[in-house]
């Protein structure tokens, strides 16, 4: 007996969710802060985020931990994280976060978050700075109209606006440097898709 259209539809929508959790879980960003580490053999020393994800982080420092070593990291903006050298190479090294599946989410959340933040040019909600995605942006319409809306929800490929406004679905618009097109209309505002990256509209591949 053949599946239910609706039973066979929640099946695909939780096997997507998990694997959007999961790519989630593991993509590595581009994160340039400053902040700290500390070791028991070599103490505490400054540091500079390079690349970060809810499972790991590249380090750069003059102060290298050997592999193997645990340590606490310390990173602004981000918070504190513990974990293992996998890695220790020239002036950077590489480590993996013990932390708990809620933290890692947790992590995932404020990693967006931070990413986001500058690129998109997002005023950060001070009464709420502990949770990613808050905040207010500016955004450009093709015809040149500019508009606040706060923001919803935020990641990597996209974001979610509370507005009055209600473009047109696939209507172009740009969110601080990036640009993008409406993806859909929501009850209290819209969403964005972003523009990919120009090596991947040319047929390249990400670095």
């Amino acid at each position: 007996m053949a599946e239910e259209p609706n039973r066979l539809d929640r099946r695909k929508i939780r096997i997507a969710a998990r694997g959007a959790a999961e790519r989630r879980r593991h993509a590595r960003l581009p994160l340039r802060l400053h902040g700290r580490f500390w070791s028991e053999t070599l103490g505490e020393h400054a540091c500079r985020l390079i690349d970060i994800s809810p499972g790991g982080a590249r380090v750069m420092s003059r102060a290298l931990p050997a592999s193997n070593q645990r340590i606490i990291l310390m990173i602004n903006g981000i918070g504190r994280m513990e974990g293992v050298v996998v890695r220790s190479d020239g002036d950077e090294f590489s480590l993996r976060f013990s932390a708990t599946d809620r933290k890692r989410d947790k992590l995932a959340d404020t990693i967006t978050w931070r990413f986001n933040k500058d690129r998109l040019g997002l005023d950060e909600d001070r009464q709420a700075p502990r949770k990613p995605g808050r905040g207010r942006a500016k955004i450009r319409f093709a015809d040149g109209v500019v508009i606040h809306a706060n923001v919803l929800d935020v990641s990597v490929t996209g974001a979610a606006f509370e507005c009055l406004e209600r473009p047109k679905v696939n209507e172009p618009v740009r969110v601080g440097e990036m640009s993008g097109r409406v993806a859909r209309i929501l009850d209290n505002g819209f969403a964005v898709v972003f523009d990919p990256p120009e090596a991947l509209r040319d047929g390249g591949q990400a670095a």
